[in-house]
């Protein structure tokens, strides 16, 4: 009987750690971005930056709007095939992917919650990520350069 009841109690305390783990997945990490201040085609903007693999797996996951010129760049270990995809994030979006010389390769677009993977067709080290329609929007297009004037700069309070 008492064999039972501790078998009964694992079984309990095991779900239960299940369940906490699971609930996790669901929900958004706190972590803090940096900025980076970026120009491209005379055009200078402030926007979120993930350099590390825990900011870069976030990413935009779990927002429900962007501002007009708001974005988050993704800078990666070396310059290669990269693909990114939108689990868990709820705004339709736009990726240019660039070298580090700042040409950009690839403008695709990405649909909110697909798990769909949208690769670079060329080796880069960048990716950034605006609303969707704003590289067009704004006149940008593949074979244009995206400069990078500043980053690891810490997000101000009032933003």
């Amino acid at each position: 009987m008492r064999q039972n009841q501790f078998f009964t109690w694992l079984i309990w305390v095991s779900l239960a750690l299940f369940g906490s783990v699971q609930a996790q997945e669901l929900t958004p990490q706190e972590q803090e971005f940096k900025q980076a201040s970026i120009a491209i085609n005379g055009k200078h903007l402030q926007v979120e930056y993930a350099d590390t693999w825990e900011l870069r797996a976030q990413g935009l996951m779990f927002r429900t709007e962007l501002c007009k010129d708001c974005g988050m760049l993704f800078r990666f270990d070396r310059e290669r095939l990269i693909s990114m995809w939108m689990k868990n994030t709820l705004i339709p979006l736009d990726v240019a992917f660039f070298k580090s010389d700042g040409e950009i390769v690839d403008i695709k677009q990405m649909q909110p919650l697909d798990l769909t993977s949208v690769p670079s067709s060329a080796p880069v080290l960048y990716a950034l990520e605006m609303n969707v329609d704003w590289f067009s929007q704004n006149g940008i297009n593949e074979g244009d350069r995206i400069t990078i004037l500043q980053t690891g700069a810490k997000k101000a309070l009032s933003q």
